[in-house]
């Protein structure tokens, strides 16, 4: 394997398991909302307005976690388009190599039609890989910007516990920091999986 291809692969396995790493966070936030909801249920109505709460709590989790495996997925056949990205252009530099030391060669250009089949080829691989980097970081940028409500989300649980009593307060403050300590470090594992992908786009 040479240097580029370990390049690709690497860059497409550290997103991935960054997006692993993001999807086991937001399980534990799943867990933290059916927690919530029952300390709120236990405070009766003095955390009627944290209820709701729980709710947006589930779905940033659900969407991290839907959105993770679609960028999983992504990944894979990115994965996969990298590596004949890495022979097609091994190819050409192959015949480009042929062609120069060759060149006098009076069957030289009996090769000609296969290479202008594998620069087809390497064309669209080309095209591909960059369509697929492109749509890989729409989907990252989209989940980062889904995690910006985190923090308004916290910060309205944080209000919202403040008004269900002494006994119930602390506990439900708690979810809200855990809403977003969670949330900042799934944040940082889509950073880095971004600076993965402009990584790929050197490339």
């Amino acid at each position: 394997m040479t240097d580029l291809s370990q390049n690709y692969f690497v860059s497409v396995a550290e997103i991935a398991a960054k997006l692993d790493q993001a999807t086991t966070i937001a399980q534990k936030l799943s867990l933290t909302a059916s927690n919530a909801r029952a300390v709120a249920l236990r405070a009766g109505e003095r955390a009627a307005g944290f209820r709701p709460l729980t709710d947006f709590i589930d779905r940033l989790a659900e969407i991290t976690i839907g959105s993770s495996k679609k960028i999983n997925q992504m990944a894979a056949v990115l994965s996969q388009t990298s590596a004949e990205k890495v022979r097609a252009d091994g190819a050409i530099l192959h015949f480009n190599s042929v062609y120069k030391i060759a060149h006098e060669s009076p069957y030289i250009h009996s090769l000609d039609e296969v290479y202008e089949r594998c620069k087809s080829e390497q064309d669209r691989l080309e095209k591909t890989y960059r369509r697929q980097i492109e749509q890989l970081s729409e989907e990252l940028a989209t989940l980062s910007s889904e995690l910006r409500n985190a923090v308004i989300l916290a910060t309205l649980s944080r209000v919202e516990a403040s008004q269900a009593g002494a006994q119930y307060q602390d506990a439900l403050i708690n979810v809200a920091d855990n809403v977003e300590g969670a949330a900042g470090k799934i944040k940082n594992h889509i950073k880095y999986s971004q600076q993965m992908v402009s990584t790929l786009e050197e490339y």
